[in-house]
């Protein structure tokens, strides 16, 4: 452990379920209100996925907590907002230089609470530095308008102003750079942040507050409180004083935050599920792309929103594509993310294995053919899952269309374009989408055609922070990122001058 945020060792501790956590756990860590790191009873355990075995224990915050964490962000926002832009800018600057000097500890510490191969966790870090760099420029750029009227002696202002405390829920699969996104954008333009980071990776987010304070952030904006969603999530979407709710996860608790966040009318922007199609035309350089397109459907163990779910491959290349889809999927290394020739390391948490295998399960019952590659041996512990791909799946079968947090894709071949973008769109999300053709005119039209807040065109990479992301349909409401992810987390205000 990297010992960033630790506190006393306890024994015999009682996890917020009741259940008797493991005695030898080593170590224990309080959540982060007003700049120091508090305790509270009861404690929670957080679980190495790699050896299910508890690695350190964090609170349960009750509402009491979650209130004085807000009111204590009300507090520092208030003075918060009236710095300079350039000092706003100047002090994410220097976080995200502190994070790159925490590198080592935050890498070791992420990776352990994820279950992520250290390869993912470095870049999950580094990423973490960039995003914060990028949002402080982009809050600096924040403008607003004056309309020319015509009018001398009359101006109309249109200004924007900090939305206020920003509720931050964020998932357990990419817990620092998801929470980059959401409090960095906040930060830079004024507001302060309350996080509520997964139950199952907490101690990363932790860490990050305490770096942050050391590097000069003012005490309060950045509040972190510990504890699963129905006790510490609800007080805080449920609070009166949290103007916005900025989550990422499922599109069930999605659901219930929209239901919750309306008695108090709040901001929400909703990054939620994802099941993403990608159409492989007759014409499409596939050979090229395939290594990319394998590496983006698997990458963090399928863990993650936008990864390609569902293949739909043309007829005529059905054949050769299939077969080395498969090889490269069946040679991806499945191991303990501590050996460095891991690809793939374990599922978070014992909940997503469950669902993961329930979903594949339900799939072979309903008739699919379903191809794994087999596990090493070795791996007697840890919430694993083989890759696996799947074929001969009916277009109405329910579990096509679920969100699989997993190392599962679908294989489906086509014979029409039209009906390729007919069985793409049936899924009820709609948040990212790929098409594969050597005809750029085509690429665009069926780009327009598809239901998704981002569309890749012959290319697989990572979203990009300078373009806004997000999903349509129940994949959500809002968007992350460039400017626009910014200038959700401010109000409009307009100021009508007369001189008199």
């Amino acid at each position: 452990m990297s010992g960033l945020g630790a506190g006393p060792a306890g024994r015999n501790t009682v996890d917020w379920r009741g259940n008797q956590a493991h005695e030898d756990v080593k170590e224990k860590f309080g959540f982060w209100v007003d700049g120091a790191e508090q305790w509270a009873e009861p404690w929670m355990a957080v679980v190495d996925p790699a050896s299910e075995e508890p690695m350190a224990t964090v609170p349960v915050c009750d509402a009491a907590w979650v209130d004085r964490a807000v009111l204590g962000a009300s507090k520092a926002q208030k003075l918060w907002k009236e710095t300079a832009p350039q000092h706003r800018r100047d002090v994410l600057r220097s976080l995200a230089e502190r994070v790159r000097t925490h590198r080592e500890s935050l890498t070791h510490l992420l990776g352990r609470e994820t279950g992520k191969p250290k390869q993912a966790a470095v870049a999950e870090v580094d990423n973490t530095a960039h995003l914060i760099d990028y949002f402080a420029e982009e809050g600096y750029r924040l403008s607003g308008l004056i309309p020319l009227l015509g009018d001398p002696q009359r101006h109309t202002l249109v200004v924007r102003e900090p939305l206020g405390v920003v509720g931050a829920i964020t998932p357990f699969n990419y817990p620092l750079s998801t929470l980059a996104c959401k409090a960095a954008s906040a930060l830079a333009v004024g507001c302060a942040v309350v996080a509520k980071p997964d139950e199952h990776t907490p101690l990363s987010t932790l860490a990050l507050a305490r770096i942050f304070t050391e590097a000069g952030l003012p005490s309060g904006l950045l509040q972190v409180v510990t504890g699963p969603g129905p006790v510490t999530g609800a007080a805080l979407v449920d609070h009166p004083n949290v103007r916005g709710i900025s989550f990422t996860g499922s599109t069930e608790v999605g659901k219930e935050i929209q239901r919750r966040a309306a008695s108090s009318v709040k901001r929400l922007i909703l990054e939620l599920g994802g099941s993403c199609p990608a159409i492989v035309c007759h014409d499409a350089d596939w050979r090229t792309h395939l290594p990319h397109m394998v590496a983006q459907a698997y990458k963090n163990s399928g863990q993650y929103c936008y990864r390609i779910t569902r293949f739909y491959v043309a007829r005529n290349v059905w054949k050769p594509f299939f077969d080395e889809f498969m090889a490269r999927v069946m040679e991806l290394r499945v191991g303990h993310p501590l050996n460095p020739q891991t690809v793939l390391g374990p599922l978070n948490h014992q909940g997503i294995l469950r669902r993961v295998r329930e979903q594949v399960w339900r799939l072979q019952q309903a008739g699919a053919t379903v191809f794994q590659a087999p596990l090493p041996k070795e791996l007697h512990r840890g919430f694993y899952f083989p890759p696996t791909v799947i074929t001969n799946i009916e277009p109405q079968t329910p579990e096509l269309h679920e969100e699989i947090f997993g190392p599962v894709t679908f294989l489906i071949p086509f014979d029409d374009e039209a009906q390729a973008i007919v069985e793409a769109n049936r899924s009820p999300y709609g948040l990212a989408a790929y098409v594969f053709t050597q005809n750029l005119a085509k690429g665009l039209r069926l780009a327009h055609r598809l239901e998704a807040g981002s569309v890749w065109i012959n290319g697989v990479h990572q979203a990009l922070p300078e373009a806004p992301f997000g999903g349509m349909k129940e994949s959500g409401l809002g968007r992350e990122k460039s400017r626009f992810g910014v200038e959700a987390f401010t109000e409009l205000k307009t100021l009508y001058l007369a001189y008199a």
